[in-house]
């Protein structure tokens, strides 16, 4: 895989020592991605380019501001006795 798509907070498939485990991307550096792995039992804090299997980006949304309609703020047809 190439580490220049992988970024800080990315989520990243590891195939390591015979097993396979996710992590979440803390860096990439010299062609290292270090990661705080998800599940727990694993040891291992870094991989190189060739132990990655597969790579989930995590995209923020620029100035997003959550808006509920109306319709779902509403309370009718609900008993107000």
């Amino acid at each position: 895989m190439r580490l220049e798509a992988i970024g800080s907070g990315d989520l990243v498939l590891v195939s390591k020592g015979g097993r396979r485990f996710h992590g979440e991307v803390e860096r990439v550096e010299d062609g290292v991605v270090h990661f705080v792995p998800l599940q727990r039992g694993i040891s291992w804090r870094h991989a190189g380019a060739h132990e990655v299997v597969d790579q989930w980006r995590y995209v923020r949304r620029r100035g997003a501001e959550v808006k509920v309609p109306a319709q779902q703020l509403s309370l009718t047809g609900r008993d107000e006795s």
